[in-house]
Order: C-alpha cells, then structure tokens, then sequence
C-alpha cells in the first residue's frame, strides 16, 4: 500500500497523538468505541474497460455486496450545459472489487437529473426520487431492475396550478416498511413558494401504512432516520433547523426547532432500538473554524445535553481533528454500540507538515452521556501518493461484521479504502 503506514494508539483524555508521517490514532478513553481504527490497501474502482467511475453519488451495503450509484453517461443540456443522471449502478464485493455496471440513464425516469434515495429492501434495494417527484423502484441484491415503477404521491402536471406537488423526499427504513418526508407545493415554483411537509410510512409495495401527517407549512431539505419503531424528521425552516420526533407508541411526533447557527440537521439512529440523535456542520469551511456537531435527542425530540450547558455551538465531535471540516453532508452509521463517522479535514496532520487533505474516521461510543462526552477513537490518515481529492468529495462507509470499506469519490473517479477494527 503507497504510503498508509500506521501509527500506535494513544489514550488520554484530549490529548495530542502518536502518528507516521501519514496516520494517526488517537482515542479519548480507554474503552473508546473501538480499540483501534486501521486502513489497508486501498485501490481506485473503474469499470471493465478500465474507465473511471465518477461522480459517486450514494453507496449501500446490500447482502454480501456493495451497490455504487454515480453519474450516467447520459445527459441533457440545461441553460447551455449537461446535466447527468445519477443512474449508473454499479456493485461492487464487499472488498470493494468491482463487478459489474449497469448504466440506466434516463429510463429510471425521463429528463429527471436530480437525486434519488437508496434503502434496503426484501428482495435487494429500492430507489425513490429525491428532487422532484415520488417515483418507487425495486433492484435486486445484484442492482438488477425488478418493476416499471409506480409513484407513492400522485404525479402533478407541470401546467397545473392547483394541485400541490411532491419536491423533496427523505426516507429511511424501519420494520416493514420505510418513512418518507415529502415537501409538497405549488406550480410554479417561484422565489415566494411555500412547502408543505408531511410525513408518511409505506410498505415496500408503496401502499401507506400511515396516514401522510402534516408537520410543517414552511419546509427544505427534509431528512429522516428510523429505527425500533421511533423515526426522527430533520429540516430547514425559516432559515433554522427544525425535528419532529415521534417516539415509538406515540400519538403523533413533537416538533421544535435547534439551535444549530443555521446548519442544515441530519437525523441518525443512534442504534437499533429507537435511540435517536441528530448531526450538522458547523459552518466550517477551509479557512474558518467550525466541525461535525452533533446531540442525542430524548423522546421528547430535545437535545441531550451536560447539565450545566445550553449552548448547542459546543456540542462539538470534530474537536481534536488536524483541521477544518472539508464537505458538508457528514455519512454516519450506527455501529457495534455507537456511530461511526467518515469525512475529510483540510489541515497538517503533524506539526510542520503542508496543509492538505486529511481523511478521518471516527467512532463514538453511544451512551447516557452528551455525544460531545462519548469516548472515541479517531484515524486520520493522508492520501497515498500521486492521489488527489477532488473539490466536491463525497465519502460512504460501507459496514460488514468483520471490516469496512471506505469510499471516496468525486468527479475524477471513485476510490475503495479497506478498513478494520
């Protein structure tokens, strides 16, 4: 492997790290999640001809199997330029190996560019649209197309002006079925439109299982986590994050808003028996401070909290990362009793080392404690030589029961990392 020694683990509450000159571990106690973090060989992921796979969009672990989704070779030209489809799937072995692609296009859906959900299901894996339209679709375990599809929400014609339509869509699967939050409005659309959000669980098949609830009258960017029956909503509103919790056996969810400066939440299942909490950017970027935050929720939807604070901006699981929180959208697991989190800083991994990008990953254990107080172990590590990271990367953590492997794509191609604990 090019450059991807490891360095010893160090325990020690907050302090520094033992690293080569391109790792480090380092844990905050001694029963941190994992003992150690470590990465192996990694490779770049291409196709049968030798061609890279770009613009890597989502991942999902399916069965034995990884499933990539990235951009398709087909596109459309909007305002002067193309615009892709994100319908290439591409399954890959759960050590990261390519095995086979299929390019969908546009036959998913026509002239759609946007977005699409991918969680597990019965029989492999469905798709929903993400930015505009409901659309179901059902893939085996080998990305293989099973249906036609069929809309969960009524489609609207573009000309109408009386009927709402469906715009955003988050999801996540729970039991036998999957929520959805859908943000509905008006044709057509304008700088003045409002969203309604409502929230729905449906059956595999599409049929619902639940009523749609109306949650918000103002609504973006809707995300959900679901787990043991409780499923939490995230969203913008009013320029601020808002959540619904709806704990299991609860008559209907609780809404309120959470003081996160304006960043946009993303609900997680803390593990798999309902326990919920949410994450976000601090406003970082390469040059001002900032980081991954995150909170538990209570059933309640509020945040847990040490008893002596109230101020969210310390709520901070990015503390002791050698930089500045490089991508926006954070990818968190559930996983062996806390989360795991992947992502890249732009910083010096070492004193006097060149400011660069530095990949992390980072467990916490999840406990009764604040997550900003949970005992962690963090890696972080350089690229291996003669490798870049692109300017918009996007990182899935693929989990099995006996390793991990990491991806990290972004317009140039895709890149598996192995990992172990």
């Amino acid at each position: 492997m090019a450059g991807l020694l490891l360095a010893a683990v160090v325990s020690g509450c907050g302090g520094g790290s033992a690293s080569s000159s391109t790792a480090s571990t380092s844990s905050s106690s001694a029963s941190a999640a994992a003992a150690t973090i470590a990465v192996g060989a990694s490779a770049a992921v291409t196709l049968a001809n030798g061609a890279a796979l770009p613009a890597m969009a989502d991942a999902l672990v399916v069965g034995d199997h990884i499933v990539v989704r990235s951009r398709s070779d087909s596109f459309i030209t909007v305002s002067g330029a193309p615009a892709y489809a994100a319908t290439r799937l591409s399954v890959l072995d759960k050590q990261g190996k390519l095995l086979s692609s299929t390019d969908y296009g546009f036959s998913l859906a026509a002239d759609y560019t946007g977005e699409w959900l991918m969680m597990l299901s019965p029989d492999g894996f469905i798709m929903v649209q993400a930015s505009s339209g409901t659309r179901l679709l059902h893939f085996d375990a080998q990305a293989k197309l099973l249906d036609s599809g069929s809309d969960l929400y009524p489609a609207v014609a573009s000309t109408s002006t009386t009927e709402y339509a469906a715009a955003e869509n988050g999801g996540a699967v729970d039991g036998n079925g999957f929520w959805l939050a859908t943000t509905f409005s008006l044709l057509p659309v304008t700088d003045k439109t409002q969203y309604l959000l409502k929230l729905c669980k449906f059956d595999f098949n599409g049929k619902q299982l639940t009523p749609p609830f109306t949650i918000s009258t103002s609504a973006l960017h809707p995300y959900v986590a679901a787990s043991g029956g409780a499923v939490l909503a995230g969203w913008m509103e009013g320029g601020g994050a808002t959540l619904a919790m709806w704990a299991k056996g609860a008559g209907a969810p609780t809404i309120r808003s959470l003081a996160t400066s304006g960043a946009q939440p993303y609900p997680i299942a803390l593990n798999s028996a309902g326990k919920m909490g949410v994450l976000w950017n601090g406003k970082a970027t390469t040059t001002s401070a900032g980081g991954v935050m995150g909170v538990a929720v209570s059933d309640a939807g509020a945040p847990v909290l040490a008893s002596d604070r109230t101020d969210l901006t310390q709520e901070s699981l990015s503390t002791h990362w050698s930089g500045n929180v490089r991508t926006s959208v954070i990818d968190a697991h559930a996983f062996s009793g806390g989360i795991t989190i992947a992502g890249s800083v732009v910083g010096s991994l070492q004193s006097g080392d060149p400011v660069g990008d530095i990949l992390v990953l980072a467990d916490y254990v999840v406990g009764s404690n604040p997550l900003s107080a949970s005992a962690s172990t963090v890696l972080q590590f350089t690229l291996p030589t003669g490798v870049a990271l692109g300017s918009t990367p996007i990182f899935r953590q693929m989990l099995f029961s006996d390793h991990a492997v990491l991806l990290s794509g972004d317009d140039s191609g895709l890149r598996a990392y192995s990992v172990t604990r």
